[in-house]
């Protein structure tokens, strides 16, 4: 009995985890409305400028086909200026937009990558690196689907340029 009960907990619990990342799969697919749902959408450029923490998803391990960047904590700020910083870490740190807006003023503008928002996609390119380039699927939360997915919350899915989605950030903001 205790076996099929942590058995049933545990079923239980994975179908919870693949209802949920279905849901957002079909709510936020880059291949979506342009428009978005009642559950989000595409950000404005107004919604994406400033600065974000990554948080980790639900089964991110298994969700993952390939992990470019594979420290846990990381860091962004999108400026008005087309420039993307980040930076990451091992280490967890509760850094304000005070403290992301210091760090990333001591990074060199020229050496800092770009990004454009068209719609539902984002492109970040690197022109110290030839032919770079990374294509985001990115989707901002117009309400709370859960613990994980809060209203505000933008995913981003990378494309490995066959259109296939590789690797998932969840961001949030930091105020």
């Amino acid at each position: 009995m205790v076996f099929s009960d942590r058995y049933k907990k545990l079923l239980d619990m994975t179908i919870k985890n693949i209802i949920i990342v279905l849901f957002v799969f079909l709510s936020f697919s880059v291949f979506g409305q342009e428009k978005g749902s009642e559950a989000g959408g595409p950000p404005k450029l107004s919604e994406l400028l400033g600065f974000w923490k990554k948080v980790e998803l639900p089964n991110e391990n298994k969700l993952d086909k390939s992990n470019p960047w594979p420290q846990k904590f990381q860091w962004f700020a999108f400026y008005e200026n087309g420039k993307v910083y980040s930076m990451m870490s091992d280490e967890d740190s509760n850094y304000s937009a005070k403290d992301l807006k210091e760090i990333f003023a001591t990074l060199p503008a020229d050496k800092t990558p770009n990004y454009k928002l068209d719609g539902k996609f984002l492109t970040i390119d690197n022109k110290d690196i030839k032919d770079y380039q990374e294509l985001w699927g990115v989707n901002l939360f117009a309400i709370d689907i859960n613990n994980f997915f809060k209203k505000g919350s933008l995913i981003m899915t990378l494309d490995d340029g066959n259109g296939n989605v590789i690797y998932y950030r969840l961001l949030q903001r930091i105020e």
